[in-house]
């Protein structure tokens, strides 16, 4: 027989807590005593925030199948609610999480779904955001050209850049302009 949590909101702040803690097995069931207990009350929108906790949880615990499968049904949850940032940022989990796999092609799509989302939203930060994951996955995979240029992309999207991101945006401008050189003879 399943508990049910009479607060939900308690068990979803002992979760943040442990999951502070990196105790995130501890974390990932008191995420889901607080989903089931906000699907009961018919919350759907904090079931799916639930659903999302859950999933990072797992991913962190290194339980990557349960993982996706709360981050996929936590993004279907704000599919149907029609929360496009809340489904973006699942999304964006997701791409983390199939990097992690190495199912790099969902990753990939994931990734791409999400930036369309943010744009469509005109949310630049989280569109930058979108994309220095995408570049740092596509770096690991040996992808490095391709890499720089998703990188360039997210620093573009960036309203307020620091002094080492303009110097990185740079450094790669210089690169292009290197690499169209005619070779030495």
């Amino acid at each position: 027989m399943v508990e049910t949590v009479l607060d939900p909101q308690k068990a979803a702040e002992e979760g943040q807590r442990l999951f502070a803690e990196e105790r995130y097995g501890e974390a990932a069931e008191q995420f889901a005593q607080a989903q089931r207990a906000y699907a009961e009350a018919g919350d759907g929108l904090k079931a799916g925030e639930m659903l999302n906790n859950l999933g990072v949880a797992y991913r962190r615990a290194g339980r990557h199948n349960e993982a996706a499968q709360a981050l996929e049904e936590a993004r279907e949850t704000f599919a149907r609610l029609g929360d496009q940032p809340r489904e973006a940022q699942v999304l964006g989990n997701l791409g983390g999480l199939y990097s992690k796999m190495k199912r790099y092609d969902e990753a990939e799509a994931r990734f791409q779904a999400a930036f369309d989302v943010f744009q469509e939203l005109d949310d630049r930060v989280r569109q930058s955001e979108t994309l220095r994951a995408l570049a740092i996955m596509q770096f690991k995979r040996g992808q490095r050209s391709k890499a720089m240029a998703t990188y360039e992309d997210a620093l573009y999207f960036l309203p307020n850049l620091n002094f080492l991101q303009r110097l990185t945006r740079v450094l790669l401008k210089i690169r292009y302009f290197i690499l169209r050189l005619p070779p030495f003879r």
